[in-house]
């Protein structure tokens, strides 16, 4: 057999390579991120991952930039949305569900939190996210004007505990970076810091569940509070 014919048998037993779309790049993006975070994610990679040249890209996304927001916009897509006649707390219950699902799927792709605090959400998956959110304040009496406000709030919120994980998971400090947290606050001049002194257990012994249920919480008591 030919050279010429061998090549073509080889190219004929392949499997069919699978076409390129929108989709399938945000999920190699998706993937990217996932396993190695937002900053060390390039258009090469991607491109790699769905087997052509990241010069293809650009007939879908405009650059590493604009590919990053939709990725972000298929993560929001992703959010699992909570309603209010499925929790026992009604709309309050199902917002602050709502809100902890949207951290979490933002903590799986390690780094996305800081393309959402530097985007302005025009996309179907934050769309989707906000009208749920106004919904839910609609239903709980909360004014348009302060419902409006809510939704940027939380979506900072949501991104800034995100990015927190991702700095702390990278620290790696661990209980032993608490207790040395403890013992510095235990141990700080009384004269100048007698409150950090006395409450060095309190400031120290939250773990990460019950600072983000307070935080959800004083967030919706805002929100559902009285104009000042």
């Amino acid at each position: 057999m030919s050279e010429r014919r061998a090549a073509v048998a080889v190219r004929r037993g392949r499997a069919a390579k699978a076409p390129l779309t929108a989709e399938s790049i945000l999920e190699a993006a998706l993937g990217l991120i996932r396993q190695h975070g937002v900053d060390a994610v390039a258009l090469r990679q991607v491109a790699e991952q769905v087997e052509t040249g990241p010069a293809s890209l650009y007939a879908y996304f405009a650059g590493r930039d604009v590919l990053l927001e939709h990725v972000l916009d298929a993560a929001y897509g992703q959010v699992q949305l909570v309603d209010a006649h499925d929790h026992a707390d009604g709309w309050r219950g199902a917002l602050a569900a709502t809100i902890v699902n949207t951290v979490e799927t933002l903590e799986q792709y390690p780094g996305l939190g800081s393309i959402a605090l530097g985007t302005i959400p025009v996309l179907p998956g934050a769309l989707r996210l906000a009208e749920h959110e106004l919904a839910l304040m609609d239903a709980g009496d909360v004014s348009a004007d302060r419902a409006a406000l809510a939704v940027d709030l939380i979506a900072q919120f949501a991104a800034s505990s995100a990015i927190e994980r991702t700095v702390r998971s990278s620290s790696r400090g661990g209980d032993g970076e608490r207790e040395q947290v403890h013992t510095t606050y235990a141990n700080a001049d009384p004269g100048r810091f007698p409150r950090i002194r006395q409450h060095a257990a309190l400031l120290t012994a939250p773990d990460e569940q019950a600072r983000r249920g307070f935080a959800i919480r004083v967030l919706i008591d805002g929100i559902e509070g009285s104009t000042s």
